[in-house]
């Protein structure tokens, strides 16, 4: 498919998000999360959206979590000054962008490297900021693959250097086979035992830190309910999706985005990145009057490849939301983000 310049152009796919069943989807996470306990990290992946992310905020979310500066730098920008990058880059370029971002909010960087914590140290020593360390837990297909000598190396030497703080551990396990998808309350609670496991022989060496975070919507009811979490970082259950719905993590009448697509237009992107339990090709539809709308399997797949997304709300007009998908790239200086006059400058830690 191309436009009338011959360049290509992407399938004819438009998303939509219902938004009375996407405020009782966070309504649901967070009674579940405040009733045991932790709270709530919002990996705004799964939407991609600063209208989304202020709801989950008012809803009761701690932070946001991402995975590129540059879209952090947009939430910054619209008052949204608790950051974590959810993502342990290794790029030298890169940690001076997280280190420059620091300057105008609270972050916190994933790392599993000695490297990267020096690296950001230099990165955050020449910007005049603090960065937050979350030493990340293994792989997701393996929260326990991080040896227990090189969690407490790294997090010792984060405790240690210069413009860094230690702000805690952070683990995430993905259900990584079909099998594994029943099972995932179980998955959630075991990866969570490992995590609070983990911040023990930390805090054994005498490192001190706030954080223990896990991370997953399928897995968030088992390590909601673990002692010592402190922070469930979770992004899919805002809006859900069809995989969701398929595992029983929701209903699909709760999945809260859904798309229209000429026949067979938007298949390469409806079918991009399945779950393990699902089958490309399958099509989840939502009954309903008019065209048909299908519910995408992976909602977290599906926001890198479109630009917006349509709000719908009962006796409110359709409003257009932007989807946020910015990339870093190493030749871009670094600018501080622009925040409103409204929201206080976050103290450095």
């Amino acid at each position: 498919m191309s436009d009338d310049a011959g360049r290509p152009s992407r399938p004819l796919l438009t998303a939509y998000v219902d938004v009375d069943r996407l405020e009782r989807n966070l309504t649901r996470f967070h009674a579940l999360a405040a009733a045991h306990g932790p709270a709530v990290r919002a990996h705004v992946k799964a939407h991609r959206t600063v209208e989304i992310a202020r709801r989950q905020l008012r809803a009761g979310a701690r932070g946001i979590a991402v995975n590129q500066v540059a879209q952090a730098r947009s939430y910054v920008a619209a008052g949204i000054t608790d950051v974590v990058i959810a993502h342990p880059w290794r790029d030298p370029w890169r940690w001076r962008l997280i280190a420059e971002l620091a300057r105008d909010c609270r972050v916190a960087v994933h790392v599993d490297s000695l490297e990267s914590v020096a690296g950001l140290s230099a990165a955050a020593a020449s910007a005049d900021s603090v960065v937050g360390i979350r030493v990340q837990l293994g792989t997701g297909d393996d929260i326990t693959a991080t040896p227990d000598d090189t969690l407490v190396d790294l997090a010792r030497a984060a405790a240690r250097a210069r413009s860094l703080s230690l702000d805690g551990i952070t683990g995430y396990q993905a259900l990584t086979t079909a099998e594994s998808a029943p099972d995932r309350e179980a998955v959630g609670r075991a990866a969570a035992e490992y995590a609070v496991r983990s911040a023990g022989l930390l805090r054994a060496h005498g490192l001190t830190f706030r954080t223990v975070a896990v991370g997953g919507t399928p897995t968030a009811e088992g390590a909601l309910a673990v002692e010592g979490v402190t922070e469930v970082c979770s992004g899919a259950y805002a809006l859900q999706d069809a995989g969701m719905a398929a595992i029983g993590v929701c209903a699909p009448d709760d999945v809260a985005v859904s798309v229209t697509a000429e026949p067979g237009a938007g298949d390469a992107l409806l079918d991009a990145y399945p779950y393990p339990w699902q089958t490309p090709g399958e099509r989840m539809p939502r009954p309903g009057p008019g065209p048909v709308h299908l519910l995408p399997p992976h909602v977290c797949a599906l926001m890198p490849q479109i630009d917006h997304v349509t709000a719908r709300e009962q006796k409110r007009p359709d409003s257009t939301w932007h989807v946020l998908n910015q990339m870093d790239e190493p030749d871009r200086a670094a600018r501080p983000a622009t925040r409103s006059p409204q929201t206080a400058r976050t103290p450095r830690r």
